[in-house]
């Protein structure tokens, strides 16, 4: 059975991924690994934008961490300088987000592999500066506190299960969203797209359609994950924003799989592993410091790069695949002889 083009196998996955969100602050319920928890849905969430723009539309973007940043600031300044509903810094976070990748997006449409990244860094650097020198607006590099918490309902989200419920809930529509999206018409044009822009645009597709259309919603992705970040942290400033961010958000899809809606959590829920393990020896031994991450993150890329290229989640389920398909030969074999 198919709902809306995605398939059954994909449905059972998102089920037993909800699962397991459900039962995870049962079995771990040290605030510092719920935190993290959080953490990592509120990264997935990122990276399943990133991972479309990526592997699907074949668009590589160094500055995700800015369309972010914007969305952290955007309900920042409506809900601590206005006084606004975090509700209301929502529909700024996306919107503002959303028209700044528009922008990019249609001036950029004929940009594509290095001079796209370039261009796209470049986007983060202005971000990153405007949040720094734009004092009056966003406080400059001390940035905003006292961000107000969350209502539903005139219930209070605060941090802990409340908060990692309320994001993980945004992370599984991201999930639903994008898995939807790739077995679609739309999911198809942006494969061919990445596969050959020169035979799509042949074959009728519009290219800087779809391209602008894929950045768009990255970009939405990104400024939604910078809303929930804002309001658990209750406070942001630009270090949050760098090019720093960008790549590691960078290497969560790439460590993942880009060609792969799972790729993008998996390799998101591995890196957050990763700076867990790192923080917790550093606490051990005094030579391994938070710059030791960024030296892991290089080398499992360039592992992932040389021996997975696709990236894990694809690699393990082709692997599976096969092994799969040579057990239902061999049965076969036996059943026939």
């Amino acid at each position: 059975m198919k709902l809306k083009g995605v398939q059954q196998t994909n449905w059972i996955g998102v089920g037993i991924f909800v699962l397991i969100v459900l039962i995870f602050p049962f079995v771990v319920t040290q605030s510092f690994l719920l935190n993290h928890a959080t953490f990592t849905g509120i990264y997935v969430i990122v990276s399943l934008g990133l991972g479309l723009l990526m592997g699907y539309a074949g668009q590589i973007s160094l500055g995700q961490a800015a369309f972010y940043g914007v969305g952290a600031y955007a309900t920042a300044i409506m809900t601590t300088t206005y006084g606004l509903s975090p509700w209301i810094g929502l529909i700024f976070s996306i919107a503002i987000a959303a028209l700044l990748a528009y922008i990019m997006g249609y001036t950029m449409a004929r940009l594509s592999g290095y001079y796209l990244a370039m261009a796209t860094l470049a986007f983060g650097i202005i971000v990153h500066s405007v949040l720094v020198e734009w004092r009056s607006v966003t406080l400059g590099a001390s940035g905003f506190y006292g961000i107000p918490s969350i209502n539903i309902f005139g219930y209070t989200i605060t941090q802990g299960i409340p908060y990692y419920y309320f994001v993980w809930a945004f992370a599984i529509i991201g999930i639903i969203i994008c898995l939807n999206i790739v077995h679609s018409r739309v999911g198809r044009a942006l494969r061919s797209i990445h596969d050959s822009e020169i035979a799509s645009s042949a074959m009728g597709v519009e290219t800087g359609k779809y391209k602008t259309q894929i950045f768009v919603l990255s970009a939405i992705f990104a400024g939604v994950a910078g809303w929930l970040f804002a309001h658990m942290s209750y406070s942001i400033s630009p270090s949050s924003f760098t090019l720093d961010a960008s790549i590691i958000f960078l290497a969560m899809v790439v460590l993942g799989g880009s060609s792969s809606v799972w790729g993008a959590v998996l390799g998101t829920v591995l890196i957050t592993m990763i700076q867990v393990t790192v923080h917790t020896l550093g606490e051990q031994f005094t030579f391994i410091t938070s710059e030791f991450e960024h030296v892991v993150y290089g080398l499992i890329l360039v592992l992932v790069i040389i021996f997975m290229p696709r990236g894990l989640f694809p690699t393990i389920s082709s692997w599976l695949n096969n092994k799969m398909s040579q057990r239902s030969s061999e049965t076969q074999e036996k059943k026939a002889s």
